[in-house]
Protein backbone atom coordinates (compact mmCIF):
# COMPACT_ATOMS: atom_id res chain seq x y z
CA UNK A 1 0.00 0.00 0.00
CA UNK A 2 1.50 3.34 -1.01
CA UNK A 3 1.78 6.28 1.37
CA UNK A 4 -1.03 8.28 -0.31
CA UNK A 5 -3.55 5.48 -0.07
CA UNK A 6 -2.65 4.83 3.55
CA UNK A 7 -3.16 8.52 4.45
CA UNK A 8 -6.54 8.59 2.65
CA UNK A 9 -7.77 5.55 4.53
CA UNK A 10 -6.56 7.01 7.81
CA UNK A 11 -8.38 10.28 7.11
CA UNK A 12 -11.54 8.39 6.18
CA UNK A 13 -11.35 6.44 9.44
CA UNK A 14 -10.89 9.66 11.45
CA UNK A 15 -13.81 11.26 9.61
CA UNK A 16 -16.00 8.25 10.33
CA UNK A 17 -15.07 8.33 14.05
CA UNK A 18 -15.89 12.07 14.21
CA UNK A 19 -19.27 11.36 12.61
CA UNK A 20 -19.94 8.51 15.05
CA UNK A 21 -19.01 10.72 18.02
CA UNK A 22 -21.22 13.53 16.69
CA UNK A 23 -24.07 11.12 16.09
CA UNK A 24 -23.70 9.71 19.63
CA UNK A 25 -23.62 13.25 21.01
CA UNK A 26 -26.76 14.19 19.10
CA UNK A 27 -28.45 10.91 20.07
CA UNK A 28 -27.80 11.41 23.77
CA UNK A 29 -28.75 15.07 23.39
CA UNK A 30 -32.12 14.03 21.97
CA UNK A 31 -32.58 11.58 24.85
CA UNK A 32 -31.73 14.27 27.40
CA UNK A 33 -34.03 16.71 25.66
CA UNK A 34 -36.76 14.10 25.69
CA UNK A 35 -36.25 13.59 29.41
CA UNK A 36 -36.42 17.36 29.86
CA UNK A 37 -39.65 17.50 27.88
CA UNK A 38 -41.10 14.66 29.93
CA UNK A 39 -40.15 16.11 33.31
CA UNK A 40 -40.75 19.77 32.49
CA UNK A 41 -43.48 19.59 29.85
CA UNK A 42 -45.34 16.28 29.68
CA UNK A 43 -45.83 16.15 33.45
CA UNK A 44 -47.65 19.49 33.10
CA UNK A 45 -50.14 18.18 30.51
CA UNK A 46 -53.74 17.09 31.10
CA UNK A 47 -52.86 13.63 29.75
CA UNK A 48 -50.32 13.14 32.51
CA UNK A 49 -52.73 14.53 35.13
CA UNK A 50 -55.45 12.07 34.13
CA UNK A 51 -53.08 9.11 34.07
CA UNK A 52 -51.83 10.11 37.49
CA UNK A 53 -55.41 10.46 38.73
CA UNK A 54 -56.38 6.98 37.51
CA UNK A 55 -53.26 5.42 39.07
CA UNK A 56 -53.91 7.28 42.33
CA UNK A 57 -57.52 6.07 42.42
CA UNK A 58 -56.47 2.46 41.95
CA UNK A 59 -53.66 2.73 44.48
CA UNK A 60 -55.78 4.49 47.09
CA UNK A 61 -53.62 7.64 46.92
CA UNK A 62 -56.29 10.09 48.08
CA UNK A 63 -54.06 13.15 48.12
CA UNK A 64 -52.97 12.78 44.48
CA UNK A 65 -56.49 11.94 43.37
CA UNK A 66 -57.92 15.08 44.97
CA UNK A 67 -55.24 17.19 43.30
CA UNK A 68 -56.79 16.43 39.93
CA UNK A 69 -60.50 16.43 40.80
CA UNK A 70 -62.60 19.44 41.83
CA UNK A 71 -65.37 17.60 43.69
CA UNK A 72 -67.22 20.80 44.61
CA UNK A 73 -67.56 21.87 40.98
CA UNK A 74 -68.43 18.37 39.74
CA UNK A 75 -71.20 17.76 42.25
CA UNK A 76 -72.96 21.06 41.54
CA UNK A 77 -73.61 20.23 37.88
CA UNK A 78 -74.21 16.54 38.60
CA UNK A 79 -76.86 17.48 41.17
CA UNK A 80 -78.72 19.53 38.56
CA UNK A 81 -78.57 16.62 36.11
CA UNK A 82 -79.77 14.18 38.77
CA UNK A 83 -82.74 16.22 40.01
CA UNK A 84 -83.88 17.77 36.72
CA UNK A 85 -86.82 15.37 36.26
CA UNK A 86 -87.22 14.05 39.80
CA UNK A 87 -90.91 14.96 39.99
CA UNK A 88 -91.72 15.48 36.32
CA UNK A 89 -93.71 12.28 35.82
CA UNK A 90 -95.39 11.94 39.23
CA UNK A 91 -99.08 12.21 38.33
CA UNK A 92 -100.10 12.26 42.00
CA UNK A 93 -98.62 15.76 42.33
CA UNK A 94 -100.44 18.90 41.28
CA UNK A 95 -98.56 21.45 39.21
CA UNK A 96 -98.24 23.65 42.30
CA UNK A 97 -96.90 20.78 44.43
CA UNK A 98 -94.44 19.80 41.70
CA UNK A 99 -93.19 23.37 41.46
CA UNK A 100 -92.79 23.57 45.25
CA UNK A 101 -90.77 20.35 45.35
CA UNK A 102 -88.54 21.45 42.48
CA UNK A 103 -87.88 24.81 44.13
CA UNK A 104 -87.17 23.04 47.41
CA UNK A 105 -84.45 20.94 45.78
CA UNK A 106 -82.94 24.11 44.35
CA UNK A 107 -82.91 25.71 47.82
CA UNK A 108 -81.12 22.75 49.45
CA UNK A 109 -78.64 22.37 46.56
CA UNK A 110 -75.67 23.67 48.56
CA UNK A 111 -76.28 21.36 51.54
CA UNK A 112 -76.89 18.36 49.29
CA UNK A 113 -73.73 18.91 47.26
CA UNK A 114 -71.69 19.51 50.39
CA UNK A 115 -72.93 16.17 51.70
CA UNK A 116 -72.00 14.47 48.42
CA UNK A 117 -68.46 15.85 48.63
CA UNK A 118 -68.16 14.53 52.17
CA UNK A 119 -69.41 11.09 51.08
CA UNK A 120 -66.93 11.00 48.19
CA UNK A 121 -64.02 12.18 50.31
CA UNK A 122 -64.75 9.52 52.91
CA UNK A 123 -64.87 6.85 50.22
CA UNK A 124 -61.58 8.06 48.72
CA UNK A 125 -59.93 7.83 52.14
CA UNK A 126 -61.48 4.60 53.43
CA UNK A 127 -63.10 2.85 50.43
CA UNK A 128 -66.29 2.76 52.50
CA UNK A 129 -69.60 4.36 51.52
CA UNK A 130 -71.04 6.23 54.49
CA UNK A 131 -73.72 8.89 54.84
CA UNK A 132 -72.62 12.44 55.67
CA UNK A 133 -74.68 12.81 58.86
CA UNK A 134 -75.34 16.22 60.38
CA UNK A 135 -78.19 18.02 58.60
CA UNK A 136 -78.55 15.22 56.03
CA UNK A 137 -78.92 12.54 58.70
CA UNK A 138 -82.32 10.90 58.67
CA UNK A 139 -84.95 13.22 57.22
CA UNK A 140 -84.08 16.55 58.76
CA UNK A 141 -84.32 18.18 55.33
CA UNK A 142 -87.38 16.17 54.40
CA UNK A 143 -85.53 13.93 51.94
CA UNK A 144 -83.93 10.49 52.01
CA UNK A 145 -80.31 11.15 51.17
CA UNK A 146 -79.44 7.47 50.90
CA UNK A 147 -82.10 6.99 48.20
CA UNK A 148 -80.79 9.98 46.28
CA UNK A 149 -77.26 8.54 46.38
CA UNK A 150 -78.55 5.24 45.05
CA UNK A 151 -80.33 7.05 42.22
CA UNK A 152 -77.07 8.84 41.37
CA UNK A 153 -75.41 5.44 40.56
CA UNK A 154 -72.20 6.68 42.18
CA UNK A 155 -71.89 3.78 44.62
CA UNK A 156 -72.10 1.10 41.94
CA UNK A 157 -70.12 2.60 39.08
CA UNK A 158 -66.67 1.14 38.38
CA UNK A 159 -63.88 2.94 36.56
CA UNK A 160 -62.35 0.84 33.78
CA UNK A 161 -59.71 3.08 32.21
CA UNK A 162 -58.81 6.41 30.67
CA UNK A 163 -59.80 6.38 26.99
CA UNK A 164 -58.21 9.60 25.76
CA UNK A 165 -57.54 13.31 26.28
CA UNK A 166 -57.99 16.25 23.91
CA UNK A 167 -56.11 19.41 24.82
CA UNK A 168 -57.00 22.93 23.66
CA UNK A 169 -55.30 25.80 25.47
CA UNK A 170 -56.16 26.07 29.15
CA UNK A 171 -59.05 23.59 28.79
CA UNK A 172 -59.18 19.92 27.91
CA UNK A 173 -61.64 17.04 27.69
CA UNK A 174 -61.03 13.47 28.77
CA UNK A 175 -63.05 10.31 28.28
CA UNK A 176 -63.24 7.39 30.71
CA UNK A 177 -64.75 3.96 30.21
CA UNK A 178 -66.96 2.94 33.15
CA UNK A 179 -69.49 0.21 33.89
CA UNK A 180 -72.58 0.26 36.08
CA UNK A 181 -72.18 -2.81 38.29
CA UNK A 182 -75.83 -3.86 38.68
CA UNK A 183 -76.85 -3.65 35.02
CA UNK A 184 -73.34 -4.22 33.59
CA UNK A 185 -74.06 -1.38 31.14
CA UNK A 186 -70.77 0.04 29.77
CA UNK A 187 -70.51 3.76 29.18
CA UNK A 188 -67.94 6.39 28.19
CA UNK A 189 -68.01 9.41 30.48
CA UNK A 190 -66.74 12.70 29.11
CA UNK A 191 -65.26 15.24 31.53
CA UNK A 192 -63.95 18.79 31.21
CA UNK A 193 -60.60 19.76 32.74
CA UNK A 194 -59.30 23.23 33.42
CA UNK A 195 -55.79 24.47 34.13
CA UNK A 196 -55.39 27.17 36.73
CA UNK A 197 -51.91 28.10 35.43
CA UNK A 198 -52.15 30.73 32.68
CA UNK A 199 -48.52 31.55 31.72
CA UNK A 200 -47.41 29.20 28.95
CA UNK A 201 -45.49 28.97 25.71
CA UNK A 202 -45.62 26.51 22.83
CA UNK A 203 -42.78 24.24 21.76
CA UNK A 204 -43.68 23.44 18.17
CA UNK A 205 -42.95 20.08 16.58
CA UNK A 206 -39.83 20.08 14.39
CA UNK A 207 -37.98 17.71 12.06
CA UNK A 208 -34.26 17.52 11.32
CA UNK A 209 -31.82 15.17 9.61
CA UNK A 210 -28.30 14.08 10.65
CA UNK A 211 -26.19 11.81 8.47
CA UNK A 212 -29.25 10.69 6.56
CA UNK A 213 -31.28 9.89 9.70
CA UNK A 214 -34.48 11.82 10.38
CA UNK A 215 -35.56 12.94 13.87
CA UNK A 216 -38.86 14.53 14.93
CA UNK A 217 -39.60 16.40 18.15
CA UNK A 218 -43.25 16.57 19.26
CA UNK A 219 -45.02 19.84 19.98
CA UNK A 220 -45.97 20.73 23.57
CA UNK A 221 -47.53 23.54 25.52
CA UNK A 222 -45.27 24.37 28.46
CA UNK A 223 -46.73 26.10 31.51
CA UNK A 224 -44.10 28.35 33.02
CA UNK A 225 -46.06 28.81 36.19
CA UNK A 226 -46.70 25.07 36.62
CA UNK A 227 -50.03 23.41 36.01
CA UNK A 228 -53.07 22.47 38.00
CA UNK A 229 -55.25 20.35 35.72
CA UNK A 230 -58.49 19.38 37.42
CA UNK A 231 -61.71 17.70 36.35
CA UNK A 232 -64.43 20.33 36.87
CA UNK A 233 -67.53 18.78 35.25
CA UNK A 234 -68.86 15.45 34.02
CA UNK A 235 -70.36 16.61 30.74
CA UNK A 236 -72.59 13.64 29.84
CA UNK A 237 -73.63 12.48 33.32
CA UNK A 238 -77.28 12.92 32.40
CA UNK A 239 -76.70 10.67 29.39
CA UNK A 240 -75.22 8.04 31.70
CA UNK A 241 -78.30 8.15 33.92
CA UNK A 242 -80.56 7.84 30.89
CA UNK A 243 -78.56 4.87 29.60
CA UNK A 244 -78.62 2.89 32.85
CA UNK A 245 -81.76 3.92 34.77
CA UNK A 246 -84.36 2.33 32.44
CA UNK A 247 -82.83 -1.13 32.92
CA UNK A 248 -82.61 -0.69 36.70
CA UNK A 249 -86.23 0.51 36.78
CA UNK A 250 -87.23 -2.58 34.81
CA UNK A 251 -85.39 -4.86 37.26
CA UNK A 252 -87.02 -3.12 40.21
CA UNK A 253 -90.52 -3.36 38.71
CA UNK A 254 -90.03 -7.07 38.01
CA UNK A 255 -88.96 -7.72 41.61
CA UNK A 256 -91.84 -5.70 43.07
CA UNK A 257 -94.32 -7.61 40.90
CA UNK A 258 -92.74 -10.95 41.87
CA UNK A 259 -93.07 -10.20 45.61
CA UNK A 260 -96.39 -8.37 45.53
CA UNK A 261 -98.49 -11.39 46.57
CA UNK A 262 -96.13 -12.24 49.47
CA UNK A 263 -96.19 -8.66 50.76
CA UNK A 264 -99.98 -8.37 50.42
CA UNK A 265 -100.62 -11.70 52.20
CA UNK A 266 -98.33 -10.93 55.14
CA UNK A 267 -99.61 -7.36 55.44
CA UNK A 268 -103.01 -8.87 56.19
CA UNK A 269 -101.40 -11.23 58.71
CA UNK A 270 -99.61 -8.36 60.45
CA UNK A 271 -102.75 -6.21 60.49
CA UNK A 272 -104.58 -8.99 62.34
CA UNK A 273 -101.59 -9.45 64.65
CA UNK A 274 -101.58 -5.73 65.41
CA UNK A 275 -105.25 -5.86 66.42
CA UNK A 276 -104.56 -8.83 68.70
CA UNK A 277 -101.53 -7.09 70.23
CA UNK A 278 -103.52 -3.92 70.96
CA UNK A 279 -106.22 -6.03 72.57
CA UNK A 280 -103.67 -7.71 74.82
CA UNK A 281 -102.36 -4.29 75.91
CA UNK A 282 -105.70 -2.95 77.11
CA UNK A 283 -105.73 -2.17 80.83
CA UNK A 284 -108.10 -0.01 82.86
CA UNK A 285 -105.18 1.43 84.82
CA UNK A 286 -102.65 1.76 81.98
CA UNK A 287 -100.39 -0.81 83.64
CA UNK A 288 -100.05 -4.37 82.38
CA UNK A 289 -100.76 -7.14 84.85
CA UNK A 290 -98.40 -10.07 85.25
CA UNK A 291 -100.71 -12.30 83.24
CA UNK A 292 -100.95 -9.67 80.48
CA UNK A 293 -97.17 -9.41 80.33
CA UNK A 294 -96.81 -13.18 80.06
CA UNK A 295 -99.58 -13.48 77.44
CA UNK A 296 -98.20 -10.56 75.38
CA UNK A 297 -94.67 -11.94 75.56
CA UNK A 298 -95.86 -15.36 74.41
CA UNK A 299 -97.87 -13.89 71.55
CA UNK A 300 -94.91 -11.86 70.29
CA UNK A 301 -92.45 -14.76 70.62
CA UNK A 302 -94.69 -17.49 69.20
CA UNK A 303 -96.74 -15.58 66.59
CA UNK A 304 -95.38 -12.19 65.52
CA UNK A 305 -91.65 -12.96 65.29
CA UNK A 306 -92.16 -16.31 63.49
CA UNK A 307 -94.45 -14.54 60.98
CA UNK A 308 -91.72 -11.97 60.32
CA UNK A 309 -89.16 -14.74 59.82
CA UNK A 310 -91.48 -16.67 57.49
CA UNK A 311 -92.17 -13.56 55.42
CA UNK A 312 -88.46 -12.85 55.01
CA UNK A 313 -87.79 -16.48 54.10
CA UNK A 314 -90.37 -16.27 51.31
CA UNK A 315 -88.91 -12.97 50.09
CA UNK A 316 -85.40 -14.47 50.12
CA UNK A 317 -86.65 -17.35 47.98
CA UNK A 318 -87.55 -14.93 45.17
CA UNK A 319 -84.78 -14.31 42.64
CA UNK A 320 -83.62 -10.70 42.95
CA UNK A 321 -82.58 -8.93 39.73
CA UNK A 322 -79.40 -6.89 40.04
CA UNK A 323 -81.26 -3.59 39.77
CA UNK A 324 -83.47 -4.51 42.75
CA UNK A 325 -80.68 -5.46 45.17
CA UNK A 326 -81.03 -2.20 47.08
CA UNK A 327 -84.74 -2.80 47.81
CA UNK A 328 -84.20 -6.45 48.72
CA UNK A 329 -81.46 -5.49 51.18
CA UNK A 330 -83.67 -2.80 52.74
CA UNK A 331 -86.38 -5.39 53.31
CA UNK A 332 -83.91 -7.73 55.01
CA UNK A 333 -82.68 -4.90 57.22
CA UNK A 334 -86.25 -3.89 58.08
CA UNK A 335 -87.05 -7.46 59.14
CA UNK A 336 -83.89 -7.71 61.23
CA UNK A 337 -84.51 -4.41 63.03
CA UNK A 338 -88.21 -5.21 63.59
CA UNK A 339 -87.39 -8.57 65.20
CA UNK A 340 -84.78 -6.90 67.44
CA UNK A 341 -87.37 -4.29 68.46
CA UNK A 342 -89.91 -6.98 69.43
CA UNK A 343 -87.27 -8.96 71.34
CA UNK A 344 -86.25 -5.86 73.29
CA UNK A 345 -89.90 -5.13 74.04
CA UNK A 346 -90.44 -8.67 75.35
CA UNK A 347 -87.41 -8.36 77.59
CA UNK A 348 -88.58 -4.96 78.76
CA UNK A 349 -92.04 -6.07 79.85
CA UNK A 350 -90.98 -9.43 81.32
CA UNK A 351 -88.02 -8.04 83.26
CA UNK A 352 -89.55 -4.63 83.90
CA UNK A 353 -86.50 -3.06 82.21
CA UNK A 354 -86.83 0.57 81.19
CA UNK A 355 -83.54 0.32 79.26
CA UNK A 356 -84.85 -2.47 77.05
CA UNK A 357 -88.12 -0.62 76.48
CA UNK A 358 -86.14 2.46 75.39
CA UNK A 359 -84.10 0.25 73.06
CA UNK A 360 -87.31 -1.18 71.62
CA UNK A 361 -88.63 2.33 70.99
CA UNK A 362 -85.39 3.38 69.28
CA UNK A 363 -85.36 0.29 67.08
CA UNK A 364 -89.01 0.88 66.22
CA UNK A 365 -88.09 4.36 64.92
CA UNK A 366 -85.38 2.80 62.75
CA UNK A 367 -87.91 0.31 61.44
CA UNK A 368 -90.36 3.08 60.53
CA UNK A 369 -87.63 4.96 58.65
CA UNK A 370 -86.71 1.82 56.72
CA UNK A 371 -90.33 1.05 55.92
CA UNK A 372 -90.87 4.62 54.71
CA UNK A 373 -87.83 4.27 52.45
CA UNK A 374 -89.20 0.98 51.06
CA UNK A 375 -92.58 2.59 50.37
CA UNK A 376 -90.90 5.48 48.57
CA UNK A 377 -88.98 3.09 46.33
CA UNK A 378 -92.18 1.22 45.47
CA UNK A 379 -93.99 4.53 44.84
CA UNK A 380 -91.16 5.80 42.65
CA UNK A 381 -91.23 2.52 40.73
CA UNK A 382 -94.93 3.04 40.04
CA UNK A 383 -94.21 6.62 38.93
CA UNK A 384 -91.43 5.34 36.67
CA UNK A 385 -93.98 3.43 34.63
CA UNK A 386 -95.10 6.81 33.29
CA UNK A 387 -91.60 7.65 32.06
CA UNK A 388 -91.22 7.82 28.29
CA UNK A 389 -89.10 5.15 26.65
CA UNK A 390 -85.72 6.49 25.61
CA UNK A 391 -84.59 5.70 22.05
Amino acid sequence: MDDYTWRMRLEARRRRRRQERLFALVFFGVILFGMFLYNSVYTKTPEYAMREMVDAYRAGDAETFRRHVDLNSITLKAYDDLTSDLFKYDEQLTDRERSLFENFYVLIRRQMCSGAVKVLNTYIDTRQWTLPGEILKGRQLGIDYDLLLDRSLIRHTSLIDLEGVEHTGDEATATFSVVEEYSQVPFVLKVTLKDLANESFNVGGSEFEIFGRKFKLPGFTFNMGGSDWKVVTVDNYRGYLDAVSPLLRKNLAEYIDATEEIVYRYNRTFAAAQDAFISLQRSPYGILTESQRAETSGYITNTIIPALEDRQAELDAVEVPQGAQFLAELRRESTRVTILAWQSYVKGITENSATDLDTAASLHKQELALDQRIEEIIHNSAVAKNLPELP
